[in-house]
């Protein structure tokens, strides 16, 4: 501990000083804001070390002053402080309701509790209805914003966060000049029964609520466990209520009496600025005493006296890493990291300081509140940074909420032309509220908005465009308010995009040609493609082709693979090359039928008493016409027959004496037209 050197006559005259009546007015608080709770206000709850000056940076009327002038403000926000105890009644079994339509539950008293009812708020958590067990939990989700804090969080984990804002200190309270001056070793043996009497004075020590920050942080500094604590310590005041580590009336009464308090509270009381809670134990003799840390012989009094007769802080008994303590606000770790789903904008801009922003608890108007309450400003006012050693993180508080994180997501990276399609899935295990995702390219740098992006549980997927060729990196962890996953990680490997322009050689191709199909593979990057592309009809290939040096082809495709004639669609497509992506276009056309020709072989003369035979043969291009031949003398058929391999020998009936035109007719089939000819014979 830092040394302010203090005679003991000179400590005496500030115990004297102290030990008069503090300049105190009876007004009430009115801290609580009541049912006119808004959605634009942020809900603290917690401490009552700073409850007073939270309800003053609040804009409400603090012992007959009102604060509405300095409230701290950020994006349309304003807080909104429940005290410790109800203000008026002190009462610390009564209820509250933080939201207009929001359950009401048990007011929290203490920093303890205030972290216990923000855990339940955060990761949606029950908590107590009232003070009977026998009246059961409800749930608080989303009721609580912030909670007032005097010591580190209980838990260990990242949930949570402690910001500071301001100083304060731990000393003792006490009546008798016997216990004007004490040791930290008389302070330990006090509290764990092993010193009960100093000269001959009987001592009779108190402590606040095991849910007061004071409390925690008290014990710890004296080296004292709850366990240790001696079996005539007393958590109950002389009318039957709770000690409360910000008043000393009803606690401080005889000689003996000793507990721990918040020296700041104790300077906003004495000096008007906070209500009246230490008065009547003063005005009696109580006084705060002067603190020997390390046996030396040397005792540093927690308070200076000014001329006016008010108190001030001494900064060197704040200074103390023992007995000094930050006073911070408690938060949601996601709520202030911008980066997540869950940022509050509003929170981030009331209570963090970074490199480019400035609290709104760190404002000229705010420093000036908080030391009017007796606390000392702090150049780290504000400062979330873990790495900080004024900044304290923790877990979850409650015991009947899971602690545990994620297991670590399934991950798939599909890649494409200039793609990346991304899907993930939880593993089983913990509850998942979002994802964290990030995607490199081969050097190392974020891709696509994808640094490190948190989506809800929701979200499982992305798909990314317009990616250069190359390597990616792909990691994403599962997350809930307990922290990340493992992280799994996928590797991908993107080509160039390319497309196909296919263009087909005729638009009505008859049965039985070759269509021409010439295609192009265009490309964003140097290289030229290279490869084959092929024709596909439904899942049949039907032709293929090798790109040239400029990155085209052309693909042959024979109609007769088409089957029925009408109406086609080629699918063109582009196999990819080592650097370059597959890509396809569809292609159409329609196939006609094949137009035919006949040609007759028959003898130009003939006995009308015999047959004649007649050779007819049907030929189209690529293809060999089937069907029926039929041979007409006038309207009366004389013959017919049946194409073999385009060809077929029809004997016709006898024909009567004289010259015959006949009419030599070919049906046609699926494939091919119909086609006639005319023949001359002559019967004699």
């Amino acid at each position: 501990m830092r040394k302010r050197r203090i005679s003991v006559v000179a400590t005496a005259v500030v115990i004297a000083t102290v030990a008069t009546p503090l300049a105190l007015t009876s007004t009430a608080a009115y801290a609580d804001p009541g049912a006119g709770i808004t959605a634009h206000q942020l809900v603290g709850v917690g401490s009552d070390v700073t409850q007073d000056v939270l309800d003053a940076l609040a804009g409400e009327t603090v012992n007959g002053t009102s604060y509405a002038s300095t409230a701290v403000t950020a994006d349309g926000y304003t807080l909104a402080s429940y005290d410790a105890t109800e203000p008026g009644t002190g009462s610390t079994t009564s209820q509250i309701q933080t939201r207009t339509s929001g359950p009401k539950f048990l007011r929290p008293n203490g920093a303890n509790a205030g972290r216990l009812a923000l855990s339940d708020s955060v990761a949606g958590g029950n908590y107590a209805v009232s003070a009977s067990q026998s009246d059961g939990t409800v749930g608080i989700q989303d009721q609580i914003d912030f909670a007032r804090n005097t010591s580190a969080p209980a838990v260990s984990g990242t949930a949570l966060t402690a910001i500071p804002f301001a100083r304060d200190a731990v000393d003792y309270a006490a009546k008798g000049s016997a216990l004007a001056q004490l040791t930290k070793q008389q302070l330990h043996d006090i509290y764990t029964g092993a010193l009960t009497e100093i000269n001959g004075v009987k001592i009779h020590p108190f402590i606040p609520n095991s849910g007061a920050g004071t409390r925690t942080f008290f014990q710890k500094a004296i080296g004292v466990t709850d366990a240790q604590l001696g079996s005539n310590v007393d958590t109950l005041d002389y009318d039957g209520k709770a000690v409360q580590q910000n008043r000393l009336n009803n606690v401080i009464e005889n000689d003996g009496d000793i507990v721990p308090l918040s020296v700041a509270s104790f300077v906003a009381q004495h000096n008007g600025t906070a209500p009246d809670r230490s008065s009547t134990a003063v005005t009696g003799g109580a006084f705060v005493g002067s603190l020997d840390e390390e046996n030396s012989g040397t005792y540093t009094a927690p308070v200076i006296q000014n001329g006016d007769g008010t108190l001030s802080s001494n900064s060197d008994f704040f200074a103390d890493t023992t007995f000094g303590r930050d006073v911070s606000n408690v938060v949601s770790t996601r709520a202030i990291d911008p980066t997540s789903v869950f940022f509050n904008q509003a929170l981030y801009d009331v209570f963090v300081t970074d490199a480019g922003h400035t609290a709104a608890l760190d404002s000229a108007a705010a420093q000036s509140v908080i030391a009017k309450f007796g606390f000392l400003n702090v150049s780290y006012n504000g400062v979330a940074d873990p790495t900080n050693k004024h900044v304290k993180r923790g877990g979850l508080e409650d015991a009947n909420l899971s602690t545990a994180v994620p297991a670590a997501p399934t991950v798939t990276a599909t890649p494409g032309g200039g793609t990346l399609k991304l899907s993930w899935a939880p593993a089983a295990g913990a509850t998942v509220s979002d994802y964290r995702v990030t995607v490199q390219d081969s050097t190392g740098a974020p891709v696509g908005g994808y640094a490190y992006k948190d989506v809800a549980a929701s979200t499982t997927g992305a798909g990314l465009t317009g990616l250069a060729a190359g390597t990616y990196t792909v990691t994403v962890y599962a997350a809930n308010i307990n922290g990340n996953s493992d992280a799994t990680t996928a590797t991908a490997t993107v080509k160039t995009a390319t497309t196909v322009t296919a263009t087909a050689s005729a638009a009505k191709p008859a049965y039985g040609t070759t269509e021409s199909v010439a295609v192009t593979v265009g490309h964003s990057d140097a290289a030229v493609p290279t490869g084959t592309v092929a024709a596909y009809y439904g899942s049949t290939k039907v032709g293929s082709a090798t790109l040239n040096t400029s990155g085209k082809a052309t693909v042959r495709v024979a109609t007769t693979k088409l089957g029925a004639v009408g109406g086609k669609t080629l699918s063109i497509r582009y196999g990819g090359d080592s650097a370059h992506a597959a890509s396809s276009k569809n292609v159409s056309f329609t196939v006609v039928k094949a137009t035919p020709t006949l040609t007759v072989t028959a003898p130009t003369r003939v006995s009308h008493t015999q047959h004649a035979a007649i050779t007819v043969k049907v030929s189209a291009t690529g293809t060999t016409p089937t069907g029926t031949v039929r041979i007409y003398n006038g309207s009366t058929q004389v013959g017919s027959g049946t194409l073999s391999g385009g060809k077929v020998t029809i004997t016709i009936a006898k024909l009567s004496k004289g010259t015959h035109t006949l009419s030599i007719r070919y049906g046609g089939s699926s494939h091919v037209n119909a086609k006639s000819k005319s023949i001359s014979i002559t019967s004699y």
